[in-house]
C-alpha cells in the first residue's frame, strides 16, 4: 500500500499506463480477484492479532465482497466499468496516493507490537 501510493503520488503514469496497456488481458481481471481474495483472507485470518481487529475484520469482510462483486460482474463487466473510470480518475491519483499511504502506514500501526491486553 505504501508503495502504490508514493507511486500515484510521484509517478501515476505507471501505474495508468500498466493498467491501460493490460485492460485486454484476462490476466489483469484474474489479478484482481485474486488480490483482494488474498488480502480479505489474510486480514480476516489476522485480525485477531491486530490492535484494531474490528477494522481489520470490516476491511477482510469488504476484501472478500468486492472479489466476489468482481466474479459475479464476469470478465466483459470489468472491462466496461473500470475502463472509463481510468481517465476519470488521473485528475485525483494524487489523492488515491494520500489514502494509500494512510491505509499503508495504518496496517502497519494495527499490526506493530501485536495486540495491548488492558490492566483492568
Amino acid at each position: 500500500m505504501l508503495l502504490s501510493g508514493i507511486s500515484l503520488l510521484v509517478k501515476p503514469d505507471i501505474i495508468f499506463l500498466f493498467i491501460e496497456n493490460n485492460m485486454a488481458n484476462t490476466s489483469l481481471y484474474v489479478t484482481a480477484i485474486v488480490v483482494r481474495l488474498v488480502f480479505g483472507v489474510l486480514f480476516l485470518l489476522t485480525a485477531s492479532k491486530a490492535k484494531y481487529s474490528g477494522v481489520i475484520k470490516f476491511f477482510g469482510y469488504l476484501f472478500v465482497i468486492a472479489a466476489f462483486v468482481l466474479i459475479l460482474m464476469g470478465e466483459v463487466g470489468f472491462k466496461d466499468f473500470f475502463t472509463p473510470l481510468i481517465s476519470d480518475f488521473r485528475p485525483f491519483a494524487a489523492i488515491a496516493g494520500l489514502f494509500a499511504i494512510v491505509f499503508g502506514g495504518f496496517l502497519i500501526f494495527a499490526f506493530s507490537g501485536g495486540k495491548e491486553k488492558s490492566s483492568t
